[in-house]
């Protein structure tokens, strides 16, 4: 979504005809139209207007402890401050960090916590000592490099830069939570690629996909969720094991309320380009419609794994931004707070915020 609120100026020229109310009022303006107005801005124009990328400011930092209070029946908040010791530690190489509890101690080093809430420790960071020494005892938890301590610390350096870099490129400091999910979507689709990750990379799968832009839906469910969490959204991945459908995708909390958005079936590679937003802030409904069933979720942050065996429900059961089938982004109006969009019938437009 980055640069594309330059481009929207012009667009706002036919949308501005279309007297479009909020929901899903049919406007008068088509996919012709816009592409007309968006046909007569000259290169000249808009560099005008375009913002020498220098000029871009830090608005966000990283924030090294990432939280989901939606799983606190589950995770408890003991075992939130126990894994953010950890973070802490991990960020200046030390190999101790406090610890409330075993249980505790064995959440905060899992891989799967370490791949979905600080991935570049994923495969190395260990809580396994070669020597027999106990992982956690009095208060304390141990840490185990698999690389040089000093080699981590830049390696975590390097990735907080890169997560940094992403979130100053495609949010603004004033953006809402809606507006942090799209354009976080937008810059899902726009940027990686459906690929099989190599079984051994000697990283975690999230980090890999990360820094190669390319993954499958487990890699790219957790990958949204996880710039999300980074710009304040809460969000994780969730998925599905049924006959033919074996797929995961992002559980997005906007506004206190749930949503499946799912950033693997709309890759711009897939979609001629185009931002589709049939898979994005779906219902119950919508995602069961698709063929993945949501009576039976995963969630790998979950102790137990599946959603069935916890006291947290994913459900999404309001249609708030029901998109009609082959929706294609056109425009959002910040001040508005609407998003226009189009489809085969013509261009509408749904509020929000």
């Amino acid at each position: 979504m980055h640069n594309k609120k330059i481009m929207s100026l012009f667009l706002a020229g036919a949308v501005v005809l279309s007297a479009c109310g909020c929901s899903q009022d049919k406007a008068d303006v088509t996919s012709q139209e816009i592409t007309s107005v968006i046909s007569t801005v000259t290169e000249q124009e808009v560099s005008v207007i375009t913002l020498p990328e220098t000029t871009q400011a830090e608005w966000y930092e990283f924030e090294p402890h990432v939280y989901i209070s939606k799983l606190l029946p589950d995770v408890p908040q003991d075992y939130w401050d126990s894994f953010h010791n950890l973070c802490d530690a991990l960020r200046k190489g030390e190999d101790t960090f406090e610890c409330s509890s075993q249980e505790a101690y064995d959440w905060a080093t899992d891989p799967v916590t370490f791949a979905e809430l600080f991935p570049a420790a994923c495969m190395k960071v260990t809580s396994k000592s070669e020597d027999g020494t106990a992982p956690f005892e009095n208060g304390l938890g141990k840490i185990w490099y698999t690389m040089p301590a000093e080699e981590f610390v830049q390696r975590q350096a390097d990735f907080e830069a890169m997560v940094v870099d992403v979130l100053n490129t495609w949010l603004e400091p004033d953006d809402d939570d809606f507006e942090k999910a799209l354009k976080l979507y937008d810059y899902m689709e726009s940027t990686y690629t459906y690929e099989d990750v190599p079984l051994d990379t000697g990283n975690g799968h999230t980090y890999y996909t990360m820094v190669n832009k390319k993954g499958v839906c487990n890699e790219l469910s957790s990958v949204y969720a996880y710039f999300l969490l980074q710009a304040g959204v809460e969000a994780l991945q969730v998925g599905c094991f049924a006959p033919g459908m074996d797929h995961a995708w992002t559980y997005v909390i906007i506004d206190g309320v749930g949503y499946h958005c799912d950033p693997t079936w709309s890759l711009k590679t897939d979609t001629a380009g185009d931002l589709i937003l049939d898979y994005f802030m779906m219902t119950d409904k919508n995602r069961i419609d698709d063929g993945c069933p949501v009576d039976d979720l995963t969630a790998p942050l979950l102790p137990k794994y599946w959603a069935k065996f916890s006291n947290v429900s994913f459900e999404a059961p309001q249609q708030n931004y029901n998109f009609s089938y082959s929706s294609k982004y056109s425009y959002l109006d910040e001040d508005g707070k609407m998003l226009y969009y189009y489809d085969t019938e013509g261009l509408y437009c749904v509020s929000y915020g």
